[in-house]
């Protein structure tokens, strides 16, 4: 082979690699534009305290995939199957992905607290018998570069509102004591305003809305989701009882 002959080849194969180079992600990007939305299976995983198995069920309505790595969200509720009253709740979702041929588990966590504060029963409630609680997390999930194939879930930590509780405490019972107490904290910072200005509404009603800033003790985002639910139902209340219903609230 001579010089001139290895030159040539050596240039069609640099020319062929920098058209795979340009070609392939434009090829992804069109599979990814052709695809077709797709249903994925869910598997609902019990929680189980050694051989028993606690009774609250997680139904889900169908899940789908939008394009290979991306699940838009879903739409689940944990139900209540036992026979007291659930005040908090954990669960883990995974996602499952094929990655390069092998299953890879993204696991997140999703946790709610029906009951915050005494003052918000009328709207945030322990989970009767029976009752269920949305779990809906904010969508889309991306989960790049991988093939996402199922989406499973399972209850992890349940506290009854007899203060008995099943499952993973440890950070789960921490972020849950958290919300509680952005909201006792918010309260009791925005009452002791409400005393310091001879108990009048009128001068604390920028401190109720919702782009107001909160006081520093306020200490980490559990706390500040507390303080907002507060913050939101006092806010609720002044807008369909007027001001007296803060003072009703706030001389407790």
């Amino acid at each position: 082979m001579n010089i001139k002959t290895s030159i040539t080849i050596g240039l069609t194969i640099i020319l062929i690699s920098i058209v795979a180079i340009f070609l392939i992600p434009g090829l992804k990007a069109q599979n990814s534009r052709n695809f077709v939305q797709t249903e994925i299976p869910v598997v609902i995983k019990p929680l189980k305290i050694g051989n028993d198995t606690v009774p609250v069920d997680i139904e889900c309505e169908k899940v789908f995939i939008t394009k290979p790595d991306t699940l838009d969200g879903f739409t689940c509720i944990l139900v209540n199957r036992t026979n007291k009253n659930i005040s908090a709740s954990s669960v883990r979702y995974s996602i499952i992905v094929d990655s390069n041929g092998k299953e890879k588990q993204i696991d997140r966590q999703t946790t709610a607290v029906p009951y915050i504060h005494p003052d918000l029963s009328e709207v945030k409630k322990p989970i009767e018998p029976g009752g269920s609680i949305s779990i809906t997390p904010l969508g889309p999930i991306v989960e790049p570069d991988f093939v996402i194939k199922r989406l499973e879930l399972e209850p992890i930590y349940i506290e009854f509102d007899d203060e008995t509780t099943v499952g993973i405490g440890g950070k789960n019972a921490e972020l849950i004591a958290n919300v509680r107490e952005g909201a006792a904290r918010y309260k009791n910072s925005l009452r002791q305003k409400y005393l310091d200005k001879r108990k009048s509404v009128q001068e604390i009603l920028p401190l109720i809305e919702d782009n107001a800033p909160f006081d520093s003790e306020i200490e980490n985002f559990s706390q500040r989701a507390g303080a907002k639910a507060y913050r939101s139902f006092l806010l609720k209340k002044y807008k369909e009882d007027g001001i007296q219903i803060i003072n009703t609230i706030l001389d407790k």
